[in-house]
């Protein structure tokens, strides 16, 4: 959603406080982190303006209507919009995960960066094996290589995305491995 040139890395697990629609503070701050905020919209870095994306990887508003070349948006609204997105397309994706109810607020958010990422509904998906026995295997949430090796299944390898989408794997391994 954002050209890998402005990823940043995410160096440390956040508080794991919660906005009020139950969203955890820690993965609304890692997809900000990763996605970058940008003001004015852009061509989308794979897709061009066929996509047009603006703030936090915002392609259509809450209302439907799609981003537009020349939308300009505060970032507190990028925030909104952001939130919004996370809760209307996500939540109820996420909420099927067998083990939702067992992961903590960590755990959680680094799942919300991950779908906000490359989907919602990856769970027991075709092509997403790993990470669906990721949220499978409480028994090995502790071990944060193990975690990480099947995160970074998800960087798109051999493509010019590939570095900064592993960077960003590698930050929600760490986020769900933390207490």
């Amino acid at each position: 959603m954002m050209p890998t040139s402005r990823l940043t890395n995410f160096s440390a697990p956040l508080p794991s406080s919660q906005p009020s629609n139950g969203i955890p503070q820690c993965g609304i701050e890692l997809i900000k982190e990763f996605e970058g905020y940008e003001a004015q919209a852009y061509a989308d870095p794979i897709h061009g303006w066929s996509v047009p994306t603006i703030g936090y990887g915002t392609t259509k508003y809450p209302d439907g209507r799609q981003v537009q070349q020349g939308d300009t948006l505060t970032k507190e609204k990028a925030e909104q919009y952001l939130i919004s997105h996370i809760a209307t397309e996500c939540t109820s994706a996420l909420e099927k995960i067998s083990t939702w109810g067992r992961m903590n607020a960590n755990q959680r958010g680094a799942l919300y960066s991950f779908a906000y990422n490359l989907g919602a509904a990856f769970y027991k998906d075709p092509g997403f094996e790993s990470i669906t026995k990721v949220c499978d295997s409480s028994d090995q949430w502790h071990d944060h290589a193990w975690v990480e090796a099947q995160f970074v299944k998800y960087c798109n390898p051999g493509t010019s995305a590939e570095a900064g989408l592993r960077t960003r794997r590698m930050a929600e391994a760490k986020l769900f491995c933390s207490p």
